[in-house]
């Protein structure tokens, strides 16, 4: 019975430990969608900067009638807005160079177009008004990114999610190696059980060899008086003072031997191996 209580506390302890790895992996997915989406939007501010440095560069140029007549005519032939390279902004990711643009719209001041939705990282929008003959229309600028999902985690820090996820790795490991020791640990009782010393060649009569044994063959090697009064004598009635009797002839007996019968708060015996 005692062994069998070992074996669900160990399970049990098992169970909550368990946990821990968990909780651990968990903290390392958490904490690397954070800093995912803590690139992309290192990437979005990027692109922010990098537009309005932009349209101050050109603010004046783009918003000539001359341009914007061009735009509009550019826009009616291909229905596209016009692009603008952006290879030559110093990004602090330098693979933005070659996956950033930016897009040069004519749209009315009264009627915004909406920011073009998709996989693409987009800054935000900026409005250039002409002075003079605008027409109610401006020019609008946006810059994207063709950026993969890859590339976003490669640019991303994954140092404490990595961190915390090698700790769920050896956590998990480790309550694996401490689970099957724990389940090695009834073997070997067991054997150091079955290993018990044997009573051949001790001299003792029947009833201190019965009682001798009843000890041996008990988990933990104890055993309550009551138990052994009714193993021993039934019902008899003066069974305790009987008992004491043959416990003290078998103390005595086994005095030359390794084996030594101790009295329990009065209420068992138990048989200790003195090595």
């Amino acid at each position: 019975m005692k062994k069998d209580n070992k074996t669900v506390n160990t399970g049990a302890t098992l169970r909550y430990a368990m946990l821990v790895p968990l909780a651990l992996m968990i903290a390392s997915i958490i904490s690397s969608c954070l800093s995912y989406s803590q690139a992309r939007q290192n990437i979005a501010d990027e692109l922010n900067s990098a537009m309005i440095a932009l349209a101050d560069e050109n603010s004046e140029l783009w918003t000539r009638p001359d341009t914007i007549a061009a735009i509009r005519q550019m826009h009616e032939v291909t229905h596209k807005p016009l692009i603008y390279q952006a290879s030559n902004f110093d990004f602090r990711n330098t693979s933005l160079k070659d996956a950033t643009y930016f897009t040069l719209a004519l749209v009315e001041t009264q009627n915004i177009a909406p920011k073009i939705q998709g996989d693409k990282i987009a800054s935000d929008s900026i409005l250039l008004v002409p002075q003079y003959g605008n027409d109610g229309l401006a020019v609008q600028i946006q810059g994207f990114a063709d950026c993969s999902m890859a590339s976003i985690f490669y640019a991303s820090d994954q140092t404490l999610p990595g961190i915390l996820f090698s700790l769920s790795i050896l956590s998990m490991a480790s309550m694996l190696i401490w689970k099957r020791k724990e389940t090695e640990t009834p073997e070997a009782e067991f054997i150091a059980v079955s290993s018990s010393p044997s009573l051949d060649g001790i001299k003792l009569t029947p009833m201190q060899r019965q009682l001798t044994r009843m000890l041996l063959e008990a988990p933990g090697m104890k055993v309550d008086k009551r138990s052994l009064c009714e193993s021993l004598w039934g019902n008899k009635s003066n069974a305790e003072e009987s008992l004491y009797t043959l416990v003290k002839r078998t103390k005595d007996a086994l005095a030359e031997t390794n084996m030594e019968i101790v009295c329990n708060r009065g209420d068992s015996y138990e048989l200790r191996i003195n090595s």
